[in-house]
């Protein structure tokens, strides 16, 4: 793969992002993260995997900027919809799945945070976001659902309705984060916190957990491609696109 590092350690599969500065999300490292996953779903040796960044400071930045802000609607909505089959794939994994987030994890980056089980973060000055809402976009409702789960509807309404970034400690207080540990030790809790979920009886785990999500939400897993015009009428809005115009130039200085 050119963009992801997939190796075993043990009983886990360590799915490793590495693209450019931030691993900034288009659509070969989409498509390799859908790959991964579906590859470890299928392979009855791997008990639970840890999806991690090996970018300094960085999980991931969310969607290229350089690419994908430039798509036009039909790439645009091809690359959506495969996005939403990569955190829908996520969402849906029958094994643990822990994310360590080392760092930053901004809009895209965060639903990947947010599509694992759960996380475990770097302590220090790094921001979450759910930030779409601020660039004048309407997210789907399984960015909704997975924010839920992750945090509950109070702190998920302040996650995606008011866009706010969030710190680790923060995300702690809110449950989002299972665990905030030094940058250096991300990657070995969140294997700890996989084995330890990974040594429950995999069926009853995987049933209970699905009952769990079926509980609090009533938008089926696999329905959010029904939602792909909705966004990208609001990616191509005026407001919008004079948004993520701003974003470019800010980000120029």
């Amino acid at each position: 793969m050119e963009f992801l590092k997939c190796e075993r350690d043990g009983d886990l599969l360590i799915v490793t992002m590495s693209r450019g500065k931030a691993n900034a999300l288009n659509p070969v490292l989409v498509d390799e993260l859908i790959e991964a996953f579906q590859a470890a779903a299928a392979a009855e040796d791997v008990k639970g995997v840890v999806l991690a960044s090996d970018r300094p400071r960085f999980f991931s930045s969310g969607f290229d900027i350089a690419e994908v802000f430039g798509f036009d609607r039909e790439p645009m909505s091809k690359f959506f919809g495969r996005f939403i089959d990569c955190y829908e794939t996520m969402f849906d994994f029958r094994k643990p799945l822990v994310a360590a987030v080392s760092g930053h994890a901004f809009a895209g980056g965060a639903v990947l945070a947010l599509a694992c089980y759960a996380r475990v973060m770097a302590a220090g000055e790094f921001g979450f976001a759910l930030n779409e809402v601020n660039l004048g976009m309407v997210v789907p409702p399984g960015f909704i659902r997975m924010a839920i789960h992750a945090a509950g509807s109070r702190h998920a309404r302040t996650i995606v309705v008011e866009g706010r970034t969030i710190s680790p400690a923060q995300a702690q207080s809110m449950g989002l984060a299972d665990d905030v540990v030094e940058e250096s030790a991300v990657l070995e809790r969140a294997k700890a916190l996989a084995l330890d979920l990974a040594a429950k009886p995999a069926n009853a785990w995987w049933t209970v957990r699905k009952l769990f999500v079926e509980a609090i939400s009533d938008w089926p897993v696999g329905d959010d491609r029904k939602w792909i015009g909705e966004f990208v009428e609001h990616w191509f809005s005026p407001d919008a696109t004079a948004r993520k115009e701003a974003l470019i130039q800010s980000l120029k200085r």
